[in-house]
């Protein structure tokens, strides 16, 4: 009797030990296939943890281009949320392509790395595609995009610092020199170089952005035609001013909408937070794609006012962008020189002043000699026999209509301080990213992809009278009467068992 009771006991003991095992196996296969094989499900109503279709399909070009990326996110170790925001973003790319891949990297425990890669804040995002890379600050599916999508870009953009006037050079690294800014420029993945044009007939037909920085010498009529073709032609222009220097070529930017006065701006506000009056503190922005999510402060040491002229210019769109604070003015030359920085109504301007502006030139005359070409293409065309060159007109056509559909846009930025971008003030609150935003914005690339943020929102369960009786009654009465129904069906079975 006894050895049938152990018999049984040791059937049951190994029937049970044999599904446990079985159990387990189960577990860590389905572990396995999941782990290889990861898939996700987005159940959010808003698509939260789904890529826009912009941002598919660009992976999916990559994909058919077979270039794979790889993305070096560096983050300090103790960033855990910002680490596992990233790493969620991160999974959702590689869902749609195998061959986006990551890795975090701490740049206080790999200095090599860091040092490697120029890295010198974070966290900071280096995005590699074979032997070009990409540099983010932010792990949005909108920058991330962006980046993907400007290492898909072949063409080479410059940037040309003028020279021979006594500008900042990006090759200087004394503190008034412009050499961080030049170096930052070019981890955007543009060529910079120096032009002289007083050597040169015309701005090269390749530059992207021209930039003059702190002339102290007014530019030559020569040099001043040479920009407006390059203006005429699309090219962009960054200009950072001094005080009461070059007067021509104030006058000169007054035909695209930049007007510089003739002054420079004392401002009270810089003096209580410790600093000097003649560098104002930046806290006012007007809406503009270069300002957009800007929330930080930016210092314009030694600046003279930057307005919009009140009278409309032809073909051009201008618009102030930063304005120093309501406590501020303008003086002159006449004051600064006596030491007198007291408001004078006769010549001054009571703030907020502003000290940056943007505008657009429409080049309406490309519109015309593109019309005119057209019209001049089909008169030949219809002289012709039809069956000559009835197929090669209507390309030609086609051809030059789908590549200019309206005229010719150039891009302008004006500050009225060279130095807001010198070393010595570069790193300084917002002053970095202020003067990369209006690079990208000069070179078309502030908005290569916009991605709406998506956005929570509660929504209200309604239930009726019967759903709200299921749910009270399933999880309080019938799930606990069913464990107890179950305890004791098993009692009694042990016990008859037992009792055989």
């Amino acid at each position: 009797m006894k050895e049938k009771n152990f018999q049984r006991k040791l059937l049951l003991g190994g029937g049970t030990a044999a599904g446990i095992v079985i159990f387990l196996g189960i577990v860590v296969a389905v572990q396995y296939i999941t782990v290889k094989n990861p898939k996700r499900w987005d159940l959010t109503s808003i698509g939260e943890h789904t890529l826009a279709p912009q941002s598919k399909k660009i992976l999916q070009t990559l994909k058919e281009k077979k270039k794979p990326v790889h993305v070096l996110a560096f983050y300090e170790t103790q960033d855990d949320a910002q680490r596992q925001a990233a790493r969620d973003l991160f999974d959702q790319y590689r869902d749609v392509d195998s061959d986006f891949t990551y890795s975090f990297i701490d740049p206080d425990m790999d200095r090599a790395a860091a040092h490697k890669h120029k890295v010198d804040s974070y966290p900071t995002l280096v995005l590699k595609a074979g032997e070009r890379e990409e540099r983010i600050e932010k792990a949005t599916e909108e920058e991330l995009t962006n980046a993907l999508a400007r290492l898909l870009r072949t063409d080479v953009k410059k940037v040309y610092f003028l020279k021979g006037h006594g500008e900042l050079s990006p090759n200087d690294t004394d503190p008034d020199g412009l050499s961080i800014a030049g170096e930052q420029i070019g981890k955007q993945n543009y060529t910079v170089e120096e032009l002289l044009l007083l050597q040169s007939s015309a701005v090269p037909p390749d530059a992207t952005i021209l930039i003059v920085a702190g002339p102290k010498a007014d530019l030559l009529e020569q040099e001043l035609e040479a920009i407006a073709e390059h203006l005429k032609r699309g090219g962009a222009l960054m200009v950072l001013l001094n005080p009461f220097h070059t007067p021509k070529f104030a006058e000169f930017l007054k035909t695209y909408g930049v007007d510089a006065g003739n002054d420079i701006v004392v401002d009270r506000m810089s003096r209580a937070l410790g600093g000097d009056y003649l560098i104002p503190v930046i806290t006012q922005y007007n809406e503009s794609p270069i300002t957009k999510d800007f929330k930080l402060a930016s210092f314009f040491p030694e600046t003279r006012s930057i307005r919009v002229p009140k009278e409309p210019v032809p073909s051009v769109t201008a618009k102030e962008i930063a304005l120093t604070s309501e406590v501020s003015w303008t003086i002159s030359k006449s004051q600064l020189d006596s030491g007198d920085a007291n408001f004078d109504p006769k010549t001054g301007t009571k703030g907020p002043v502003p000290v940056m502006a943007v505008s657009t030139y429409t080049n309406y005359e490309s519109l015309n000699k593109i019309h005119e070409q057209q019209e001049s293409t089909e008169g030949e065309d219809s002289g012709k026999k039809e069956a000559e060159t009835g197929d090669s007109s209507d390309k030609k056509t086609s051809e030059t209509s789908s590549e200019m559909t309206g005229p010719i846009k150039a891009r302008i930025a004006a500050f009225g301080s060279s130095h807001f971008a010198s070393n010595k003030f570069y790193n300084l609150s917002g002053n970095r990213d202020l003067f990369l935003n209006t690079v990208s914005w000069l070179a078309a690339d502030e908005n290569l992809i916009a991605i709406r943020p998506k956005s929570r929102s509660g929504e209200p369960l309604v239930l009726t009278g019967k759903q709200s009786w299921a749910v009270v009654l399933i999880p309080v009465v019938f799930l606990p009467l069913a464990w107890i129904v179950a305890g004791l069906f098993v009692y009694v079975y042990r016990k008859r068992t037992a009792a055989a």
